[in-house]
């Protein structure tokens, strides 16, 4: 992989973290954590694609011992800052796909990636990388990941509204697409739930639930920037769809969650 989000780690918590959408699909990821009872009182948690440590700080708050990681030494920078008052969580870089060589002994409680961080993983990639986490779980371990679908309805009621009729099912392009991150051209991939759990074939499903089902995708910010109510019963609503295995394949993000056998 290469470090393609540099150029955004500046910025990045302005123009999703601390907006109302990115507030809100965080809030119901963690909302999805919840219910899934674990124990964060010292879980030993590896975070991948960790960005500007947002998740970090939230877990290192629950008591959790978070290894946040990241290949874009701009995003441990701005993780580190955030973190720097927590003594259990430490900022590392780290490539997903050389997942094997970090900390090479160690075994973690949970491991985390939010907000399409593997989407940038092509299908022999992603595949390895499932084989490979699966052996860094501890006894009961879970892998907990937050995928963009093949599909999501908002983004194709969005284009269509536009009249930009070749993108309404351009996430179905198995060879991916090049999606627009803040003026830069990033490779990216979508994978349904059910690729997740066929290639996920040493783990044990636990969890599905959606992530933006009722939220719009965050590019639709400027719309909602002062519709603040509406976007807190979007919320509530994607909140009370949690283990919808249905709604998930056709949302914006979805969160899978599978267990160590």
């Amino acid at each position: 992989m290469s470090a393609d989000f540099d150029h955004i780690a500046s910025d990045y918590d302005a123009s999703f973290t601390h907006t109302p959408i990115g507030k809100a699909q965080r809030n119901v990821v963690f909302a999805q954590l919840d219910q899934m009872g674990l124990n964060w009182e010292g879980l030993k948690v590896l975070e991948l694609n960790c960005g500007t440590g947002e998740d970090a700080h939230q877990l290192g708050e629950k008591g959790a011992h978070v290894y946040a990681t990241d290949i874009s030494p701009e995003m441990i920078r701005q993780a580190t800052e955030k973190n720097s008052h927590h003594s259990n969580v430490q900022c590392e870089a780290l490539d997903i796909t050389h997942l094997e060589t970090y900390r090479p002994t160690e075994k973690f409680d949970l491991i985390f990636s939010n907000f399409g961080g593997l989407n940038c993983l092509d299908r022999s990639q992603l595949k390895a990388f499932l084989d490979t986490a699966s052996t860094r779980l501890a006894k009961n371990g879970k892998l907990v990941l937050v995928i963009m679908p093949e599909f999501c309805a908002w983004e194709s009621l969005y284009f269509l509204a536009k009249f930009k009729f070749p993108q309404v099912f351009r996430r179905k392009n198995k060879k991916g697409i090049l999606a627009n991150v803040a003026g830069k051209e990033v490779k990216t991939y979508y994978y349904s739930p059910l690729k997740m759990v066929q290639w996920a074939h040493t783990l044990k499903l636990h969890w599905i639930a959606p992530v933006g089902f009722f939220l719009p995708p965050s590019y639709l910010n400027p719309f909602f920037a002062n519709r603040l109510k509406t976007i807190d019963f979007l919320q509530k609503r994607d909140e009370k769809a949690s283990n919808s295995f249905h709604l998930s394949g056709l949302s914006d993000h979805y969160l899978i969650s599978l267990i160590a056998r």
